[in-house]
Parts: structure tokens; sequence; C-alpha cells
């Protein structure tokens, strides 16, 4: 099984939206595909509806991490053939971190390794054991999407994250998991300030970068208000092939 984390210290970035049109693309290829939300805002979790229904059976990331509960306990299966997610809490604010082991997700997804081809973790924005335990999980067999926007705080999130990624794989003796970055939000017109930003990432990530970009689109937003990845809301749209060119590009990758 393949995995992927998709992170970021800096929110607005499109870091959720970039995790579930990603798993959306993945299983309508006939990929058995599992979304992990572990973000306690949830928003992955709302795009399939399972925020009440998860949290009322106790069936969540929570469980995953800190109850011992294995994937098959906590999964759910969505509308979306060969798509199925593990639901995010806002109790995931209220765990102790420190009983959280930093490999407990990369053992969970070893265990149920045979039953999916990708799991996708769409990350909580801060630097705490929940993105620890993503970067460990896609360290073998996978890779840390970045999704950055390219205005005057691109470096901060970015160069945070990446710094994350280097220093627990370090301090675990891990191998430290591939990482690139993706431009997201990238208008039609590209103006100084997204040249510049194209500038800083150049220069400190030249080999680095996906080849792919995400341009912005309204249609995004206005599927976002239907709980729908753009991919499905409006696939012919620019953003959807943006995304159905990365999806080809991940999956070339990690050949």
């Amino acid at each position: 099984m393949r995995t992927l984390a998709v992170s970021n210290y800096k929110g607005g970035v499109g870091k959720t939206t970039t995790a579930v049109n990603l798993a959306a693309i993945y299983a309508a290829r006939g990929l058995r595909v599992l979304l992990i939300d572990l973000d306690p805002q949830a928003s992955a979790t709302d795009y399939f509806g399972l925020y009440d229904r998860a949290s009322a059976a106790g069936k969540t990331s929570v469980q995953l991490l800190y109850e011992g509960a294995v994937v098959a306990d906590v999964v759910w299966q969505t509308d979306n053939p060969n798509l199925s997610v593990v639901p995010s809490s806002i109790e995931l604010t209220d765990q102790n971190e420190l009983m959280l082991r930093e490999q407990r997700l990369r053992f969970a997804l070893d265990d149920c390794a045979d039953d999916y081809d990708i799991a996708i973790i769409d990350c909580s924005p801060t630097m705490k054991r929940l993105a620890f335990n993503a970067y460990l999980a896609a360290a073998d067999f996978g890779m840390v999407v970045v999704p950055v926007k390219l205005d005057s705080t691109v470096m901060r999130g970015t160069g945070l994250t990446v710094k994350a990624i280097q220093d627990i794989a370090d301090a675990l003796r891990m191998p430290v998991p591939d990482f690139r970055i993706l431009r997201t939000c990238v208008p039609g017109r590209i103006t100084n300030a997204e040249r510049t930003g194209e500038a800083v990432l150049g220069r400190f990530f030249p080999d680095r970068q996906f080849a792919a970009v995400i341009h912005a689109s309204s249609k995004v937003c206005e599927g976002s208000w239907q709980w729908k990845p753009v991919s499905v809301f409006e696939p012919g749209s620019r953003p959807s092939r943006d995304y159905l060119a990365l999806a080809d590009e991940i999956w070339e990758a990690l050949r």
C-alpha cells in the first residue's frame, strides 16, 4: 500500500481540497482508497457527511490513534465506490499527545496493507505528533505532499513543515519521507507576487516541486458548498484537470 500525507503548517493552502480530490480520483480509477482525517476541524470528514454518525458511534481517528482500534473498527464506506474514510472529530484536540506513539498510524496501516492500494492522510496544521504519525506512515512507501500558496508567507509554513519532516525522521532513525511541494490557488495571470514566490521556492527547493499546479477557480468553492470534490462537481474544469495531472504525477513517482 502506498501512503500520501498532505500537510502544511499554514492554513488556507488547499490541504483538505487536495486530499479529497486525490482520493476521489484514485477511487474512480479503481484503486482501493483509504482517506484518513487527522485534522480536528474534520473538513475531509464533512465532505462525505460522516461527522455526526462517526462521532456518535465512537468510530473515528481518535479511537484509531489513542484507544488501540484497528482500521477495520473505525473505517466508513462512502457513496463513492472504492473510497473508505476514517473520520476525524473535534475530540482530537482534547487528547494527551504525550500518550500518542509516533509510529501508531504506521503500524495500523501496516496491518491493513492488503485491504487498500493507497492511503491518503489529511493532516492537522500543527507541529504535533498527529503530523509526525503521518510523516512516519509515509516514510517507506509514500510521500508527503506540501500544498503552498505563492504569497508573502510561502516559506513560513513550508519551511516549518519540511524541517519537521526531516527532524522526526532523524530523531527516530527512519528514512526521510519523500516530499514534494504543490503550488495551489495559482491565478490565471501570474503577477509579480507569484513570480517572487516561484523564485523563492526555486531557490530553496529546486528539485522538490510538482510539475502540476492547481489553478484558482470559483468551481472549487462552489463544489465545497455541496461537499463535493471539484473533480466530481465539475470534472471538465481547469482545477479538475489540474488534479488529474497531479494524480498521474504522484502515482508515477510512487511506482
